[in-house]
Protein backbone atom coordinates (compact mmCIF):
# COMPACT_ATOMS: atom_id res chain seq x y z
CA UNK A 1 0.00 0.00 0.00
CA UNK A 2 2.83 2.32 0.78
CA UNK A 3 4.22 2.69 -2.49
CA UNK A 4 2.98 5.18 -4.09
CA UNK A 5 1.05 6.16 -1.95
CA UNK A 6 1.56 8.52 1.78
CA UNK A 7 1.74 7.05 5.47
CA UNK A 8 -0.93 9.36 6.15
CA UNK A 9 -3.20 8.15 3.71
CA UNK A 10 -2.09 4.25 4.06
CA UNK A 11 -2.81 3.90 7.95
CA UNK A 12 -6.23 4.02 8.41
CA UNK A 13 -7.01 1.84 4.94
CA UNK A 14 -4.28 -1.14 5.79
CA UNK A 15 -5.88 -1.42 9.36
CA UNK A 16 -9.01 -1.97 8.39
CA UNK A 17 -7.53 -4.28 5.26
CA UNK A 18 -6.00 -6.39 7.77
CA UNK A 19 -9.11 -6.46 9.77
CA UNK A 20 -11.42 -8.09 6.62
CA UNK A 21 -8.04 -10.26 5.79
CA UNK A 22 -6.01 -10.83 9.12
CA UNK A 23 -3.79 -13.42 7.42
CA UNK A 24 -2.80 -14.81 3.71
CA UNK A 25 -5.37 -17.47 3.79
CA UNK A 26 -8.13 -15.12 4.49
CA UNK A 27 -6.64 -13.00 1.74
CA UNK A 28 -6.10 -15.70 -0.89
CA UNK A 29 -9.69 -17.17 -0.43
CA UNK A 30 -11.64 -13.76 -0.83
CA UNK A 31 -13.07 -13.00 -4.15
CA UNK A 32 -10.63 -10.38 -6.49
CA UNK A 33 -14.04 -8.02 -5.96
CA UNK A 34 -13.78 -7.85 -2.23
CA UNK A 35 -9.89 -6.97 -2.58
CA UNK A 36 -10.42 -4.31 -4.80
CA UNK A 37 -13.48 -3.03 -3.24
CA UNK A 38 -11.09 -2.58 0.41
CA UNK A 39 -8.27 -1.46 -1.86
CA UNK A 40 -10.95 1.54 -3.60
CA UNK A 41 -9.64 5.26 -3.60
CA UNK A 42 -5.42 3.94 -3.24
CA UNK A 43 -5.12 3.58 -6.70
CA UNK A 44 -2.56 1.77 -8.77
CA UNK A 45 -5.32 -1.03 -8.22
CA UNK A 46 -2.54 -3.70 -10.02
CA UNK A 47 -0.94 -3.72 -6.68
CA UNK A 48 -3.97 -5.03 -5.15
CA UNK A 49 -4.55 -7.25 -8.00
CA UNK A 50 -0.83 -8.97 -7.70
CA UNK A 51 -1.06 -8.85 -3.69
CA UNK A 52 -4.48 -11.18 -4.24
CA UNK A 53 -2.51 -13.20 -7.09
CA UNK A 54 0.29 -13.81 -4.93
CA UNK A 55 -1.61 -14.62 -1.58
CA UNK A 56 -3.32 -17.60 -3.20
CA UNK A 57 0.58 -18.41 -4.41
CA UNK A 58 1.80 -18.76 -1.06
CA UNK A 59 -2.16 -20.37 0.41
CA UNK A 60 -1.07 -23.18 -2.28
CA UNK A 61 2.50 -23.49 -0.87
CA UNK A 62 1.20 -24.14 2.64
CA UNK A 63 1.59 -20.12 3.39
CA UNK A 64 5.09 -20.20 4.29
CA UNK A 65 6.41 -16.95 2.53
CA UNK A 66 9.67 -17.27 0.40
CA UNK A 67 12.38 -16.03 2.51
CA UNK A 68 14.67 -14.97 -0.36
CA UNK A 69 15.24 -12.09 -2.56
CA UNK A 70 15.71 -14.48 -5.68
CA UNK A 71 12.47 -16.77 -4.65
CA UNK A 72 10.17 -13.41 -3.62
CA UNK A 73 10.98 -12.29 -6.83
CA UNK A 74 8.56 -14.79 -8.27
CA UNK A 75 5.74 -13.68 -6.52
CA UNK A 76 3.45 -11.33 -8.75
CA UNK A 77 3.97 -7.79 -8.31
CA UNK A 78 7.28 -8.21 -6.29
CA UNK A 79 9.99 -6.72 -8.32
CA UNK A 80 13.91 -6.00 -7.20
CA UNK A 81 13.27 -3.32 -4.56
CA UNK A 82 10.33 -5.11 -2.68
CA UNK A 83 12.36 -8.14 -2.80
CA UNK A 84 14.91 -6.94 -1.32
CA UNK A 85 13.38 -4.89 1.17
CA UNK A 86 11.60 -8.32 2.78
CA UNK A 87 14.37 -10.22 2.36
CA UNK A 88 16.77 -7.98 4.82
CA UNK A 89 14.14 -6.87 6.78
CA UNK A 90 12.22 -10.12 7.51
CA UNK A 91 14.76 -12.53 7.04
CA UNK A 92 18.53 -10.92 7.20
CA UNK A 93 19.03 -11.39 4.19
CA UNK A 94 22.33 -9.06 2.37
CA UNK A 95 20.46 -7.50 0.11
CA UNK A 96 20.71 -4.16 -0.75
CA UNK A 97 17.11 -2.08 -1.40
CA UNK A 98 17.20 0.73 -4.16
CA UNK A 99 14.94 2.48 -4.09
CA UNK A 100 13.96 6.83 -5.28
CA UNK A 101 15.78 7.77 -1.80
CA UNK A 102 18.59 5.15 -2.13
CA UNK A 103 19.36 6.31 -5.68
CA UNK A 104 19.74 9.95 -4.58
CA UNK A 105 21.93 8.98 -1.67
CA UNK A 106 24.14 6.63 -3.58
CA UNK A 107 24.90 8.95 -7.04
CA UNK A 108 25.46 12.02 -4.06
CA UNK A 109 27.49 9.72 -2.31
CA UNK A 110 29.91 9.22 -4.90
CA UNK A 111 29.01 12.34 -7.55
CA UNK A 112 26.87 9.74 -9.75
CA UNK A 113 25.54 11.62 -12.54
CA UNK A 114 23.73 8.90 -13.28
CA UNK A 115 19.86 8.65 -15.00
CA UNK A 116 17.96 7.66 -11.62
CA UNK A 117 15.73 5.08 -13.70
CA UNK A 118 18.00 3.54 -16.21
CA UNK A 119 18.59 0.09 -15.56
CA UNK A 120 22.40 0.76 -16.21
CA UNK A 121 22.31 3.94 -13.60
CA UNK A 122 20.34 1.32 -11.25
CA UNK A 123 22.66 -1.03 -11.29
CA UNK A 124 25.33 1.18 -10.69
CA UNK A 125 23.98 2.64 -7.64
CA UNK A 126 22.77 -1.18 -7.15
CA UNK A 127 26.35 -2.24 -6.98
CA UNK A 128 27.74 0.62 -4.74
CA UNK A 129 24.74 0.24 -2.16
CA UNK A 130 26.05 -3.77 -2.15
CA UNK A 131 29.46 -2.55 -1.68
CA UNK A 132 28.25 -0.74 1.40
CA UNK A 133 25.68 -2.94 3.25
CA UNK A 134 25.92 -4.10 6.63
CA UNK A 135 25.87 -7.91 6.49
CA UNK A 136 25.39 -8.27 9.74
CA UNK A 137 22.29 -5.89 10.09
CA UNK A 138 21.39 -5.74 6.81
CA UNK A 139 17.58 -4.46 7.19
CA UNK A 140 18.62 -1.72 9.96
CA UNK A 141 20.66 -0.46 7.22
CA UNK A 142 18.44 -0.48 4.38
CA UNK A 143 15.88 1.37 6.56
CA UNK A 144 18.74 3.61 7.60
CA UNK A 145 19.80 5.04 3.82
CA UNK A 146 16.10 5.34 2.85
CA UNK A 147 15.08 7.28 5.51
CA UNK A 148 18.19 9.41 5.10
CA UNK A 149 17.24 9.82 1.65
CA UNK A 150 13.60 10.74 2.53
CA UNK A 151 14.48 13.07 5.51
CA UNK A 152 18.02 14.65 5.16
CA UNK A 153 19.38 14.18 1.56
CA UNK A 154 15.56 15.52 -0.16
CA UNK A 155 15.45 16.22 -3.61
CA UNK A 156 15.81 19.70 -3.42
CA UNK A 157 17.69 21.80 -0.31
CA UNK A 158 18.78 18.66 1.07
CA UNK A 159 20.27 19.28 4.95
CA UNK A 160 23.95 18.45 4.29
CA UNK A 161 24.86 20.45 7.77
CA UNK A 162 22.87 17.67 9.39
CA UNK A 163 23.77 14.45 7.11
CA UNK A 164 25.87 12.21 9.22
CA UNK A 165 27.97 11.09 6.12
CA UNK A 166 28.55 14.93 4.75
CA UNK A 167 32.15 14.15 5.16
CA UNK A 168 32.05 11.34 2.90
CA UNK A 169 29.96 12.86 0.23
CA UNK A 170 31.46 14.09 -3.53
CA UNK A 171 28.56 15.89 -3.87
CA UNK A 172 28.75 17.49 -0.52
CA UNK A 173 32.04 18.65 -1.05
CA UNK A 174 31.39 19.76 -4.63
CA UNK A 175 28.85 22.12 -2.75
CA UNK A 176 26.62 21.13 -5.67
CA UNK A 177 24.71 17.98 -4.39
CA UNK A 178 21.34 18.82 -6.10
CA UNK A 179 23.35 18.00 -9.56
CA UNK A 180 23.16 14.50 -8.67
CA UNK A 181 21.39 12.53 -10.13
CA UNK A 182 20.09 13.84 -13.24
CA UNK A 183 16.67 14.94 -13.31
CA UNK A 184 14.13 11.95 -14.77
CA UNK A 185 12.64 12.96 -18.17
CA UNK A 186 8.94 13.72 -16.97
CA UNK A 187 6.67 11.82 -19.02
CA UNK A 188 4.17 13.34 -22.09
CA UNK A 189 0.90 13.01 -20.51
CA UNK A 190 -1.92 12.33 -22.70
CA UNK A 191 -5.42 14.08 -22.60
CA UNK A 192 -8.67 12.06 -23.13
CA UNK A 193 -12.23 13.13 -23.26
CA UNK A 194 -15.23 11.38 -22.33
CA UNK A 195 -18.61 11.72 -21.03
CA UNK A 196 -20.55 9.97 -18.09
CA UNK A 197 -24.16 9.74 -17.01
CA UNK A 198 -25.62 9.41 -13.75
CA UNK A 199 -29.12 7.83 -13.60
CA UNK A 200 -31.16 6.16 -10.69
CA UNK A 201 -34.08 3.67 -11.00
CA UNK A 202 -35.63 2.90 -7.58
CA UNK A 203 -33.61 4.81 -5.64
CA UNK A 204 -30.26 2.21 -7.06
CA UNK A 205 -27.30 3.88 -8.52
CA UNK A 206 -27.45 2.27 -12.79
CA UNK A 207 -23.85 1.38 -12.93
CA UNK A 208 -21.54 -0.71 -15.24
CA UNK A 209 -18.35 -2.99 -15.49
CA UNK A 210 -15.87 -0.08 -15.96
CA UNK A 211 -14.02 -0.46 -19.69
CA UNK A 212 -12.15 2.84 -19.33
CA UNK A 213 -10.16 3.40 -16.51
CA UNK A 214 -9.95 0.43 -14.27
CA UNK A 215 -10.80 -3.11 -15.07
CA UNK A 216 -12.97 -4.80 -11.77
CA UNK A 217 -14.22 -1.17 -10.61
CA UNK A 218 -17.99 -0.07 -10.85
CA UNK A 219 -18.72 3.31 -13.09
CA UNK A 220 -21.44 5.10 -14.17
CA UNK A 221 -21.13 4.14 -17.83
CA UNK A 222 -18.29 6.40 -19.61
CA UNK A 223 -17.97 6.50 -23.20
CA UNK A 224 -14.84 8.35 -24.91
CA UNK A 225 -15.57 11.54 -26.88
CA UNK A 226 -13.90 11.27 -29.79
CA UNK A 227 -12.11 14.27 -32.21
CA UNK A 228 -15.00 17.20 -32.09
CA UNK A 229 -17.87 14.92 -31.13
CA UNK A 230 -20.73 16.35 -29.40
CA UNK A 231 -20.73 14.59 -25.64
CA UNK A 232 -24.71 15.18 -25.19
CA UNK A 233 -24.97 13.58 -28.33
CA UNK A 234 -22.30 9.90 -27.58
CA UNK A 235 -23.93 9.97 -24.11
CA UNK A 236 -27.58 9.57 -25.33
CA UNK A 237 -26.43 7.42 -28.24
CA UNK A 238 -24.35 5.22 -26.42
CA UNK A 239 -26.86 4.86 -23.17
CA UNK A 240 -29.04 1.90 -24.14
CA UNK A 241 -26.54 -0.63 -25.47
CA UNK A 242 -24.80 0.47 -21.48
CA UNK A 243 -28.03 0.48 -19.83
CA UNK A 244 -30.53 -1.09 -21.35
CA UNK A 245 -32.83 1.86 -21.51
CA UNK A 246 -33.24 5.21 -24.16
CA UNK A 247 -32.06 8.09 -22.74
CA UNK A 248 -34.63 10.98 -21.95
CA UNK A 249 -33.43 14.23 -20.42
CA UNK A 250 -30.07 15.02 -20.12
CA UNK A 251 -29.55 17.47 -17.89
CA UNK A 252 -25.41 19.03 -17.41
CA UNK A 253 -23.85 18.83 -14.00
CA UNK A 254 -19.97 20.15 -15.22
CA UNK A 255 -16.74 19.00 -16.31
CA UNK A 256 -14.27 17.14 -14.35
CA UNK A 257 -10.85 16.59 -14.62
CA UNK A 258 -8.86 13.24 -12.99
CA UNK A 259 -5.45 11.65 -13.46
CA UNK A 260 -4.29 8.43 -13.68
CA UNK A 261 -0.67 8.16 -14.09
CA UNK A 262 0.06 9.68 -17.53
CA UNK A 263 -3.43 10.18 -18.66
CA UNK A 264 -5.20 13.11 -17.98
CA UNK A 265 -9.05 12.50 -18.51
CA UNK A 266 -11.18 15.22 -19.08
CA UNK A 267 -15.04 14.59 -18.44
CA UNK A 268 -18.47 15.93 -19.00
CA UNK A 269 -20.83 14.91 -16.50
CA UNK A 270 -24.90 14.53 -17.07
CA UNK A 271 -27.96 13.21 -14.73
CA UNK A 272 -29.95 11.23 -17.49
CA UNK A 273 -33.52 10.85 -17.02
CA UNK A 274 -34.31 7.34 -18.27
CA UNK A 275 -37.57 6.57 -20.33
CA UNK A 276 -39.79 4.09 -19.12
CA UNK A 277 -39.31 0.24 -20.92
CA UNK A 278 -41.86 -2.45 -21.02
CA UNK A 279 -41.15 -5.73 -18.70
CA UNK A 280 -40.39 -7.40 -22.21
CA UNK A 281 -37.65 -5.63 -23.44
CA UNK A 282 -34.81 -8.09 -23.09
CA UNK A 283 -31.89 -4.64 -22.87
CA UNK A 284 -33.65 -3.45 -19.93
CA UNK A 285 -33.11 -6.59 -17.87
CA UNK A 286 -31.51 -5.55 -14.00
CA UNK A 287 -29.40 -8.79 -14.45
CA UNK A 288 -28.00 -7.86 -18.18
CA UNK A 289 -23.75 -8.25 -18.15
CA UNK A 290 -22.45 -5.62 -16.39
CA UNK A 291 -25.07 -3.66 -15.85
CA UNK A 292 -25.38 -3.39 -11.45
CA UNK A 293 -28.40 -1.53 -9.81
CA UNK A 294 -26.70 -0.23 -6.25
CA UNK A 295 -27.90 2.00 -3.48
CA UNK A 296 -25.61 4.61 -3.10
CA UNK A 297 -25.18 3.56 0.95
CA UNK A 298 -24.27 -0.14 -0.18
CA UNK A 299 -21.27 1.55 -2.60
CA UNK A 300 -18.57 1.04 -0.45
CA UNK A 301 -18.85 -2.50 -0.13
CA UNK A 302 -18.17 -2.66 -4.11
CA UNK A 303 -15.04 -1.94 -5.88
CA UNK A 304 -14.99 1.45 -7.41
CA UNK A 305 -12.31 4.38 -8.02
CA UNK A 306 -12.00 7.93 -7.62
CA UNK A 307 -13.41 9.22 -10.60
CA UNK A 308 -16.83 8.03 -9.33
CA UNK A 309 -16.41 9.25 -6.02
CA UNK A 310 -15.16 13.11 -8.28
CA UNK A 311 -18.75 12.21 -9.98
CA UNK A 312 -21.21 11.99 -6.73
CA UNK A 313 -19.52 14.81 -4.55
CA UNK A 314 -20.57 16.86 -7.81
CA UNK A 315 -23.70 16.09 -7.97
CA UNK A 316 -24.42 16.66 -4.47
CA UNK A 317 -22.67 20.10 -5.14
CA UNK A 318 -24.82 21.03 -7.88
CA UNK A 319 -28.10 19.99 -6.09
CA UNK A 320 -27.09 22.19 -3.40
CA UNK A 321 -26.92 25.08 -5.64
CA UNK A 322 -29.99 24.34 -7.83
Amino acid sequence: MLQQTTVAAVVPRWERFLARFPDVVALARAAEGAVLAEWAGLGYYTRARNLHRAARIVARAGGAFPRTAEALRTLPGIGPYTAAAIASICFGEPAAVVDGNVVRVIARLFALSIHPTSARGLARVRDRAQALLDPSSPGDFNQAVMELGATICTPSSPDCGACPVRRACAAAREGRPERYPRTAKRHETTTLRFVTGLALRRGRLVLVDDRQLVRGHLMTPLFPVRGGGNPEAVLRKEWRPAAGRDAGRLVPRGKLRHSILDRRYVVDVFTVEEKTSSPRDPHARANRPGLRLILPAELSGHAHGGLLLKILRLLRSSSDTR
